[in-house]
């Protein structure tokens, strides 16, 4: 009952998810997989999105590994027009592609080849670069990079050594960093694994949840410092699969303190259940009050401390008495702020990766962030 009154509610405009701030859905967008393409390049496996408001432009990054020469090389970076405005989206297109380079030394960008890359989330800097993330290499091995924007490779982010795979320990394979936030004054940078690493627990089941690490980093000098490391607990997976596969983990995250000061990051759970479908969840995070383990190598499961505050703000399910909004979900890994809408309030887009599979489509998912004053 609470999911189609809150769905009814949502379409309304009434409901306030939260005391601190309201995700008032205003539409979505979808593009078949088939029908998505850039010259011969087919889009899609969009699986991290960040505004350029100087352009009025969207970075969107593309998780391919390139190992299919028909689905385009791996690490490239689609820069999209998303048409929006007070009662939805109106269209998505590909405005240029941008190709990641993989070796700093040699001028120009020099591809990455199949395998070699798995680019997972991005976000734009207040002087003009993008900071990316790769889940792994050919050696399973997680890196955070920046480029500039005509994707040759400037630097690199140290990983601390207890994310870097060996026996026993650092993040599992495919559940590394999907997710990664800014501060507005790009002076703070967070990212988390997907699901727990090694040695600090289980991954997520229909029983219990997985225990991230939320990793905070200080880019206002001239080397980038980690600064504290927050333990984050998933839900657990939201339906037992009818077949064998189910998983939930942390695939995006976005900072937005300056604009709702109650919460520190949004933070996307992303479900999936074999049989029933995904299930979305957006939570607004707190940091403050939480044990910095930054120090700790492995976490005691289940975790005793104090682990970082959630309280949930948005529900997109694919069983229909618990979603808050009419749209059956597909694979969400983005979410992202975009321009100010007319009433004064930030857009909030969340967007799929289609895994290039027909049965999913490209979805955008527009809403509108209205900050609670009362």
């Amino acid at each position: 009952m609470r999911g189609k009154v809150l769905a009814v509610l949502a379409i309304l405009g009434l409901w306030a998810a939260a005391e601190a701030v309201e995700l008032k859905f205003l539409g979505s967008y979808e593009i078949k997989t088939e029908d998505w393409w850039f010259g011969t390049m087919p889009v899609g496996e969009i699986s991290g999105l960040a505004f350029n408001p100087d352009l009025g432009l969207y970075y969107a990054i593309c998780d391919n590994r390139g190992k299919d020469p028909e689905k385009g090389v791996a690490g490239r970076v689609y820069l999209l027009g998303i048409d929006l405005g007070c009662c939805g989206i109106y269209g998505v297109k590909v405005v240029s592609v941008v190709f990641l380079d993989s070796d700093p030394e040699a001028p120009g960008v020099q591809p990455y080849g199949p395998g070699e890359v798995d680019t997972e989330e991005v976000v734009f800097t207040p002087d003009r670069r993008l900071i990316i993330s790769s889940e792994r290499d050919l050696n399973n091995v997680p890196w955070i990079r920046i480029f500039a924007l005509d994707g040759v490779m400037l630097s690199e982010i140290p990983v601390p050594d207890k994310f870097i795979p060996a026996e026993g320990k650092g993040v599992r394979v495919n559940l590394a960093f999907e997710a990664m936030a800014l501060s507005p004054d790009g002076k703070t940078l967070f990212f988390a694994n997907e699901q727990a690493l090694a040695q600090d627990g289980p991954i997520a089941t229909p029983e219990n949840g997985t225990q991230v690490r939320i990793v905070q980093y200080d880019l206002s000098g001239d080397v980038p410092v980690e600064v504290a490391e927050y333990v984050y607990v998933t839900e657990p997976v939201f339906a037992a699969p009818v077949g064998k596969y189910s998983d939930n983990g942390v695939v995006a995250m976005l900072y937005v303190k300056h604009l709702v000061p109650e919460y520190d990051l949004f933070m996307v759970e992303r479900a999936y259940s074999s049989g029933v479908g995904n299930d979305i969840k957006v939570f607004g995070v707190v940091l403050e009050g939480a044990d910095d383990v930054k120090s700790v190598k492995a976490l005691p499961y289940p975790f005793a401390g104090k682990a970082a505050e959630k309280t949930l703000l948005l529900r997109i399910s694919a069983i229909p008495k618990y979603t808050d909004i009419p749209i059956r979900p597909d694979n969400i890994e983005s979410i992202a702020l975009g321009p100010v809408l007319p009433t004064g309030n930030p857009s909030l887009i969340l967007a799929s990766d289609n895994n290039y599979n027909l049965p999913q489509r490209n979805l955008f998912l527009l809403f509108e962030l209205i900050p609670r004053t009362g």
